[in-house]
């Protein structure tokens, strides 16, 4: 039997457990960092500690942290495991990753979760192209799904059969894109949900409906101004009701938050950012209570 009783239907409330990758040998394999639209060659020894100091972070505030462990060589961006698929009531979902480079990500993170005996559920397959990046818990019924390079139609149909079983609903967001996009973008590096009734978002990025729909549902909005959706801000971690982890730099969004209560945490991932992720990015929630 597992350890724990995997679990995910939020981005709020209290993190209990996690799983992440530490970046490795793997991390120094980019020599071109244009063919990986990546912002330059990040340098492994400061990336791998800014990637401690989330880990520290994490369980400062009692959040057990798991790792993934050795990946293939040529995997370079295995430290973003969030992109690779996702925990609900007691399973994942393995997602299918849209750039080829990236191929061989799915079959480690199933190889680590079945060793940590957390059923797969569905594999993406076929013509289905998902990132979990794209997936945004609204509440425990709900989540929003971004649509495009990175998550197809079909793609979503297929999680969409395994999301049905728990009686979860799937709002679908097209996303133009960030203001350095390549197409590549996820759905939280645009938006994401801090609390029951408060979401980050970048509203460039996505249909004025969507904000609409938000509104409908009583989530006030805080709006990341251009040059902190570039640093990342969106793609945060909220640890508890209280505790929020973004990225330094960003000191409208950090005023906002601390203005609604939130005790923030800046982490400096200069080196990590340039590999275009984010915090969010380098988690995958196993438990949320």
């Amino acid at each position: 039997m597992s350890e724990f009783s995997p679990g995910v239907r939020s981005e709020v409330g209290t993190l209990e457990s996690v799983l992440v990758h530490e970046p490795g040998r793997e991390f120094t394999s980019v020599v071109d960092p244009d063919a990986w639209g990546w912002d330059g060659l990040p340098r492994l020894k400061q990336a791998a500690k800014e990637h401690q100091k989330l880990v520290e972070t994490l369980e400062s505030h009692g959040v057990e942290v798991y790792e993934l462990g050795e990946t293939e060589q040529i995997l370079a961006e295995s430290l973003f495991v969030r992109d690779v698929g996702f925990v609900v009531e007691g399973g994942a979902v393995i997602g299918r990753m849209s750039d080829q480079i990236r191929d061989g990500e799915e079959h480690r993170l199933t190889s680590r979760l079945v060793e940590m005996d957390i059923p797969i559920y569905h594999t993406v397959h076929a013509g289905g192209r998902f990132e979990a990046g794209n997936l945004i818990w609204l509440d425990r019924e709900t989540v929003a799904i971004g649509r495009s390079k990175t998550t197809n139609t079909e793609g979503i149909r297929q999680v969409r059969s395994v999301l049905d079983t728990y009686d979860i609903d799937i709002t679908e967001v097209p996303i133009f894109g960030s203001t350095k996009s390549t197409g590549q973008t996820h759905l939280a590096l645009v938006f994401n949900m801090v609390a029951p009734d408060l979401a980050l978002l970048y509203p460039q990025a996505v249909p004025t409906e969507f904000r609409e729909f938000l509104e409908d549902r009583g989530i006030e909005i805080i709006e990341v101004p251009t040059r902190e959706q570039r640093n990342m801000v969106t793609s945060c971690i909220v640890v508890d009701e209280e505790t929020v982890v973004i990225s330094a730099g960003n000191p409208v969004t950090r005023s906002a938050l601390q203005q609604r209560g939130f005790d923030v945490i800046d982490l400096d991932i200069r080196e990590i950012r340039k590999a275009r992720g984010g915090l969010k990015g380098l988690v995958i929630p196993l438990e949320r209570a």
